[in-house]
């Protein structure tokens, strides 16, 4: 059998900013070796730079074929 350590959360999304602020400062909480929550950190950064590019895209894909 695997131990597992399980957090879950409800978010309000009315308030997405806050409420996964909130998300990410728990589940950080939870993971004691600095080095870890500090890759766990990058891993986001990358993911959100990932979202905002594709944003970007199909921002740009739509003013082209409104123009």
């Amino acid at each position: 059998m695997k131990l597992r350590q399980l957090l879950e959360f409800t978010v309000d999304i009315s308030q997405p900013l806050s409420e996964l602020s909130a998300v990410i400062s728990a589940t950080l909480s939870a993971i004691p070796d600095v080095e870890h929550r500090a890759e766990i950190l990058r891993r986001l950064d990358d993911e959100i730079v990932a979202a905002l590019c594709a944003l970007d895209s199909a921002e740009e894909t739509t003013e082209e074929e409104v123009a």
